[in-house]
């Protein structure tokens, strides 16, 4: 093997390695990105501005959550949805990721749980990977605050929600796993989102739906606001 060809195999190699999770936000507003974090590491309360983007800098095994607080402080101590308790007693979105569980790839979700406050789309430069997207414009059976933002599916009422979308006594969704009272709406509206927590079909909860998978490309964009929904079956 030339020396040239041993530079291309490992230019090849280390692009193919890259790992990276950018967050784009489109919205016509700033937004605070929460992180929670079960294994790795990655930055937290992060705030992007209206049209700016940041890359997040995980560590190679993260694996965690990203929520979206949208009219917070620039510490999250307070905000319109979202923080500062991060429990779904305000609406957000949420976006999961395992970059920890097979090496060289990435399981992916979004997830309605909490509820909804802005759109979301996870996307690879791989196109064999599913581009999982969710927005919502109308129709929320439960409206939340501001504009276009809608509380858990697990709750029947804003005040239901108030100690959170799955409390410690359980709420809403059956044994904080299955359906709750406004499910149908969200699976419906956004068929690869989770509308409740056992929505793939653990326990036997049904429907079970597509709402996570995993891609060989670790390079991962986060965009929220795409205006789009996805529909893989």
């Amino acid at each position: 093997m030339t020396i040239l060809s041993a530079l291309v195999l490992a230019t090849v190699a280390i692009v193919a390695q890259a790992q990276s999770l950018t967050v784009v936000n489109s919205c016509t507003e700033s937004v605070l990105l929460n992180t929670g974090t079960s294994y790795g590491s990655i930055d937290n309360n992060v705030n992007v501005g209206a049209g700016q983007s940041a890359n997040l800098g995980i560590s190679s095994n993260w694996d965690g959550a990203i929520n979206v607080g949208t009219g917070c402080s620039s510490d999250g101590s307070t905000c319109t949805t979202g923080g500062p308790t991060w429990d779904g007693s305000t609406p957000f979105s949420r976006a999961e990721f395992n970059f920890y569980a097979i090496p060289g790839s990435v399981t992916y979700d979004i997830s309605l749980i909490y509820g909804y406050n802005v759109g979301m789309e996870i996307s690879s430069p791989d196109s064999s990977c599913d581009n999982f997207a969710c927005t919502i414009s109308s129709g929320c059976p439960v409206p939340g605050p501001g504009t276009d933002t809608c509380y858990s599916p697990c709750c029947s009422s804003a005040s239901a929600c108030s100690g959170g979308a799955l409390p410690s006594g359980g709420g809403g969704c059956v044994n904080n796993e299955g359906p709750g009272p406004n499910s149908p709406f969200y699976y419906d509206t956004c068929y690869n989102a989770y509308a409740f927590p056992d929505n793939d079909g653990s326990n036997g909860y049904t429907p079970a739906d597509y709402v996570v998978t995993t891609c060989g490309n670790t390079d991962i964009t986060l965009t929220l606001c795409p205006g789009i929904t996805s529909h893989y079956t």
